[in-house]
């Protein structure tokens, strides 16, 4: 199917960002439908069915463009250079140590200003053979078919932006495939080593995006370890098995499961916001997650080829909604497919270093149904 574009401005500043803001809407042909924004290669909605057939929003964001200019929850955004958190906000390549904004402490949270998810990217819509051929170069092994007009976002980030070196070249590919999954794929490619380590921070509530706390919803992870954590919610290089922990997803179990503990890693948190080692080996044929909500009956299945998945309960949930009323604590839950968070720090984590003039790329697919 084709996409819509239409014009995604500011109230608060009118006309300002007319001739660049822009939303583009695909569309399944179950009538199902996603939506993204250039700003912060953004996801603004996501329409799914029910059990019974009514569609709904579940996608935790804003009203309009003014929302995602000061984006301070990353609701729906592309996140990088690099996602999650790097200790000490700095790290070394070839022996030169680069500097990075101090903005979660002493340590660096999603990059900085101005990283993805707070410029505007540039926007083409592809045809759906032309989507397909993109997926297929990727060589990333996975079994997803193509449906439709895609959208791809590009961004060229400047040697030195937020202190990173190199030149990076960045596309994000927005699709829906057959079985309706939301498809994104990652790209990047540098003319100097650097770190690439994106990932969408979406907040999913599958009762809809305003229905409250998530924590009756039920979650399965296809992990038996995770990334332990200091009381900086940066780890401290040790993966520790899950199996008999309030971490252990291996059975499904309800999300809000974590309340009540004092496992030191939930207080600091004040709830999940943990990174798990997926047993997934980069297959993205396998499923790494999936989410249930028990009374719509919603599904959302996870498929990746990264090596973690940030799960991240909305523990400091506040502020403007789509509706009147603000978003609370535990309102939605974050399932963020990535690298190891602080990976530049620890050899035993899989690689957020690419080498120079070498295309590198990531999928991840949200695939929704329903269960009776």
């Amino acid at each position: 199917m084709s996409v819509t574009i239409m014009p995604y401005p500011s109230r608060e500043f009118p006309g300002k960002y007319d001739d660049s803001s822009f939303e583009y809407t695909l569309r399944h042909k179950t009538g199902a439908s996603f939506s993204v924004i250039n700003f912060g290669a953004t996801i603004t909605r996501i329409q799914v069915p029910d059990r019974s057939g009514a569609f709904s929003d579940i996608l935790l964001g804003y009203k309009n463009l003014d929302g995602y200019l000061d984006n301070r929850a990353w609701h729906g955004a592309t996140v990088g250079r690099s996602a999650n958190r790097i200790k000490g906000a700095e790290f070394t390549i070839d022996g030169v140590t680069y500097r990075i904004p101090k903005n979660d402490g002493d340590n660096n949270l999603h990059g900085g200003t101005p990283c993805f998810q707070n410029v505007f990217w540039n926007a083409t819509v592809l045809r759906e053979e032309d989507a397909r051929i993109y997926l297929e170069k990727t060589g990333i092994r996975n079994s997803f078919h193509i449906e439709g007009e895609a959208v791809r976002m590009d961004y060229l980030s400047p040697d030195g932006a937020c202190g990173f070196p190199g030149n990076l070249s960045a596309q994000v590919l927005f699709a829906f495939t057959r079985d309706m999954t939301l498809l994104i794929v990652f790209s990047g490619i540098s003319d100097a080593p650097t770190v690439f380590s994106p990932t969408n921070h979406a907040y999913f509530n599958l009762a809809g995006e305003d229905s409250g706390s998530v924590s009756d919803h039920v979650l399965f992870i296809d992990a038996d370890t995770m990334t332990d954590k200091a009381v900086d919610n940066v780890p401290n290089g040790e993966i520790s098995a899950v199996r008999g922990t309030v971490f252990d997803f291996t059975v499904p179990s309800p999300v809000g499961k974590f309340i009540g503990s004092q496992d030191p890693q939930i207080i600091c948190s004040q709830g999940l916001d943990q990174n798990f080692c997926l047993n997934t080996d980069g297959d993205a044929t396998r499923m790494a997650a999936y989410l249930t909500d028990p009374k719509s009956g919603r599904k959302m299945e996870v498929f990746t080829n990264f090596p973690g998945l940030q799960v991240y309960t909305g523990n400091h949930l506040t502020g403007e909604s789509k509706g009147d009323q603000p978003y609370g604590k535990y309102g939605g839950i974050c399932l963020e497919t990535q690298l190891y968070p602080d990976a530049v720090h620890h050899k035993n984590f899989p690689a957020a270093i690419i080498p120079a003039d070498r295309k590198t790329d990531y999928l991840t697919g949200y695939r929704f149904c329903t269960v009776e």
